[in-house]
């Protein structure tokens, strides 16, 4: 499975897919999940998040919700001399991006650079090689949107593979819902509940596909999947998430307090399959689970997450073996049925 992961994410990086820009990444991603899901139980809402059903017509609704955008910026000026000035797309760490290489999403690169040693966004533009406007324009317009471009690649020891990549989060899983599915397909017909799998758009921004995703599905049951901050390496704020010591099942972040009959769902699962797994409580950010929690007139809500180090730059760090723990966790609580 480790293999699978990691060439699934070397194909996803292959996708320029900043907040609402994701259809191109997730046309691939139903192309791998169709042998498996059906073709027939995929599809596409207005918003663009993509949805893929098993075990239809059965019990009660599960919706499992992974992101499929990235961070990014969207061009808003171009100067005289060809520079084009950016504006972030969600919320991005400029201390790690001075010349980092970008593409926008017709496929032209460019080099992000700024104006002074003050890394901030106001100062920051895009170098495309153009030398004015009229030659800029040719190669990009106004509104179009542009990532970091940055290399895949496996460290770490043959007992604990890791894998570095910008945009783990949430690629990593989107990654790891493909391979539940996979999974998951062998034994559709048993399951108990209606499960939904969501690949959401629009994270970045406040959680916007998740929203309206929730609101369409109307499940009883909702886990987001995503990453969350490591605080494992010299100097960070304790926390008790740790690279290598498995799925972590969320009690909280900063967007929500998981349903505590969720997360005692959670971890009984995972201690009767002998899955390893951590707690994971994030004094910040959120996930899909904030929106999904919220629908309608409520939700059981939780979270399973990734341990992450050096979330929001290009070179994030996670464990191969935590992710093949993320996917038994989720086909092991498919499997059991959410019937609290």
């Amino acid at each position: 499975m480790k293999d699978s992961i990691f060439n699934t994410m070397k194909a996803l990086n292959g996708f320029v897919s900043p907040s609402a820009h994701e259809r191109e990444e997730l046309e691939y991603v139903k192309k791998e999940i169709a042998p498996f899901a059906g073709e027939e139980n995929i599809c596409f809402d207005k918003m663009g998040n993509m949805i893929a059903v098993l075990g239809k017509g059965k019990g009660e609704k599960v919706m499992f919700s992974a992101h499929s955008d990235t961070l990014g910026f969207v061009a808003y000026f171009i100067d005289e001399k060809g520079f084009v000035k950016v504006s972030p797309l969600g919320g991005i760490n400029t201390q790690t991006l001075r010349g980092r290489q970008v593409r926008f999403t017709n496929g032209v690169n460019g080099l992000l650079c700024f104006e002074s040693g003050d890394l901030n966004m106001r100062t920051a533009y895009v170098d495309i090689g153009a030398s004015s406007k009229e030659e800029a324009e040719k190669l990009i317009s106004l509104g179009m949107a542009a990532s970091v471009v940055g290399e895949v690649f496996r460290m770490g020891t043959e007992n604990d593979p890791r894998i570095v990549s910008p945009f783990l989060d949430d690629r990593i899983a989107v990654a790891i819902q493909i391979e539940a599915i996979k999974k998951l397909s062998e034994c559709a017909n048993e399951l108990k509940n209606e499960v939904y799998f969501v690949f959401s758009v629009q994270e970045e921004v406040g959680i916007r596909g998740a929203s309206t995703a929730a609101f369409g599905i109307d499940p009883v049951y909702g886990v987001a999947i995503d990453v969350t901050s490591a605080a494992d390496t010299p100097k960070c704020d304790p926390m008790n998430m740790s690279v290598g010591a498995g799925a972590c099942i969320k009690y909280m972040d900063g967007s929500l307090i998981c349903s505590p009959k969720m997360t005692e769902f959670m971890n009984r699962v995972a201690e009767d399959a002998g899955i390893k797994h951590q707690t994971e409580i994030l004094l910040h950010g959120g996930t899909d689970a904030a929106a999904i929690q919220r629908t309608r007139a409520g939700v059981y809500a939780g979270g399973i997450s990734i341990a992450t180090r050096y979330i929001h730059t290009p070179t994030e760090e996670v464990s191969l073996a935590d992710c093949e723990s993320c996917v038994e966790l989720i086909v092991a609580l498919c499997k059991e049925g959410f019937t609290f």
